[in-house]
């Protein structure tokens, strides 16, 4: 059986060799699970990451995501004060 690592080495999703290959491994199985920006924040520990540009043609080259249709809700917040005390005042709209 094939490990990840191997699957990876020859689909040649890479072009560039700057980042270690168990990085980007790594950011591969994060992305598969997470975010771009919670997948960035992580391997942002570990080894510089390079702008979104980079990442959308990650993203290009291996759309494993599927699309989830969502309900859109607009949120604002705004602070009040009273006398001394603050306030907190939101309100919700439904975008569709």
């Amino acid at each position: 059986m094939l490990r990840v690592r191997d699957i990876v080495k020859e689909l040649k999703i890479f072009e560039r060799n700057k980042v270690p290959l168990e990085v980007k491994v790594l950011g591969i199985a994060t992305y598969i699970q997470s975010s771009v920006r919670r997948t960035a924040r992580i391997l942002s520990e570990i080894h510089p990451v390079s702008n979104s540009v980079e990442l959308k043609k990650f993203e290009e080259k291996l759309p494993c995501r599927e699309k989830k249709e969502r309900n859109v809700i607009a949120i604002d917040e705004t602070v009040v004060k009273a006398g001394k005390k603050r306030y907190y005042v939101y309100s919700a709209v439904d975008v569709e």
